[in-house]
């Protein structure tokens, strides 16, 4: 709305000064000028708008599939060169490997049983749009609930940084890396447990197709991963 408004008066603009005499003035020249810069910023400031927003539904999308076992729909989320890396499995290269590790995760089925909770609440975001808005970065903070009714439960938490890139104009998952800090039993919390994972979930029965991009070790020992944007932050942060 503000982007056409701007536009509605650079036309409004021009047809006054070409009303007024067949050879605009220097200041009226240069009056449009300045609307027109201001016009061609407010546009770029739309797109970039525009693009967070939908890595934001993309990453929206990821959680609300997770949470419900939906591991096609999550794999179809990502790049057909896309990678996913969780803790410390490894990476898993294409589309192809992103839904097979996905299943190893989830019990090799589709969708939670009875009772079965997968809680994955994404929050925290600060994107990164490249100027050429065909690729972005962006860090989340993960915080699950997991379990089964009755057997066990679990709760973590972890930063993502991941990386997204569009294509026919639709953002897609480039590469998805998700840290984890901490999971540990519900029962006691993380002051009395360990990670008895290890971050290591299916590559002892499903190898990566490459080894840990980071090695560290999880809760009770502490590891920050880099920051994929520059400080200050806001919601956003465009690079120009």
């Amino acid at each position: 709305m503000v982007v056409r408004f701007f536009s509605l008066a650079v036309v409004a603009v021009a047809a006054l000064v070409c009303g007024c005499s067949r050879e605009p003035s220097a200041a009226d020249a240069a009056q449009l000028d300045a609307l027109a810069a201001r016009v061609a910023a407010l546009e770029r400031r739309k797109g970039l708008v525009e693009d967070v927003n939908a890595i934001e539904r993309l990453q929206h999308a990821y959680g609300y599939y997770v949470d419900r076992g939906l591991w096609d729909e999550v794999a179809n989320l990502f790049a057909d060169d896309g990678t996913i890396e969780i803790g410390l499995d490894g990476v898993y290269v294409g589309k192809a490997r992103v839904r097979d590790y996905l299943y190893a995760l989830g019990g090799d089925r589709q969708g939670l049983l009875d009772g079965e909770l997968n809680e994955h609440l994404q929050v925290m975001p600060v994107i990164t749009v490249a100027p050429d808005g065909r690729s972005a970065k962006a860090r989340w903070r993960a915080i699950t609930l997991t379990g089964e009714l009755g057997r066990e439960a679990f709760w973590g938490e972890g930063p993502y940084e991941n990386e997204y890139v569009k294509r026919d104009g639709v953002w897609q998952i480039k590469t998805l890396h998700w840290y984890q800090a901490l999971h540990v039993p519900y029962e006691g919390g993380w002051q009395t447990n360990p990670d008895p994972t290890g971050a290591k979930f299916v590559s002892s029965t499903l190898p990566p197709d490459r080894p840990p991009s980071v090695e560290y070790q999880t809760w009770p020992n502490t590891y920050v991963p880099p920051f994929s944007f520059p400080n200050p932050v806001g919601k956003y942060v465009a690079s120009e």
